[in-house]
């Protein structure tokens, strides 16, 4: 009895799921050679298998990530120097935060914590811990002003320190202008 492309399919995903993206990726890649077939690198590949000439697939992004780089001329190039884009991963590694003090550096931690949110989700909500530990990671956490400078935020990210953050229109915009900012050294 010969077996129906779909529960080939299936078995292979049971097999699958457990590892993690990497492992299943050189399962896939070992399996087709074995067979004599060639394999294609997935879009995205975790930095400890990149060679330095892979690219992020816009479509591998989400839908309103996509739309956002549209609006502000982002290109894939210039987010890959601010965030490390790991399958739904994102980290900032930008090797600075831009700001003349302790406050703007701050803010456009935020505002960068709401944009790695909407690139591995498409969700700008963000909570404190990751922005708090983004401003501790780059110098610019100052405990005895921070819920002040927080407070004083204006308009980029709205929400409270207990039920997130969500960043705004204007925190789009800035977030964007953050990246130009970054890449243009």
């Amino acid at each position: 009895m010969t077996k129906k492309t779909t529960e080939i399919v299936a078995e292979i995903v049971e097999l699958l799921t457990p590892l993690e993206s990497i492992e299943r990726h050189r399962a896939v890649q070992a399996s087709l050679t074995l067979l004599g077939e060639t394999f294609s690198a997935p879009a995205v590949r975790p930095a400890s298998a990149r060679d330095g000439n892979d690219a992020v697939e816009p479509s591998s992004l989400p839908a309103r990530a996509g739309i956002w780089m549209r609006q502000h001329g982002i290109s894939v190039e210039e987010l890959q120097q601010v965030f490390q884009l790991e399958g739904g991963n994102v980290e900032v590694i930008a090797g600075e935060i831009p700001g003349r003090n302790k406050k703007e550096k701050t803010y456009n931690a935020y505002v960068l914590t709401g944009l790695a949110s909407l690139l591995s989700s498409g969700n700008t909500m963000f909570d404190d811990k990751s922005a708090r530990a983004l401003c501790e990671r780059f110098g610019c956490y100052d405990s005895a002003n921070h819920s002040s400078t927080i407070k004083n935020r204006g308009n980029e990210f709205n929400g409270t320190k207990d039920n997130g953050w969500n960043l705004t229109a204007p925190g789009l915009a800035r977030g964007a202008a953050l990246v130009k900012e970054i890449t243009k050294n």
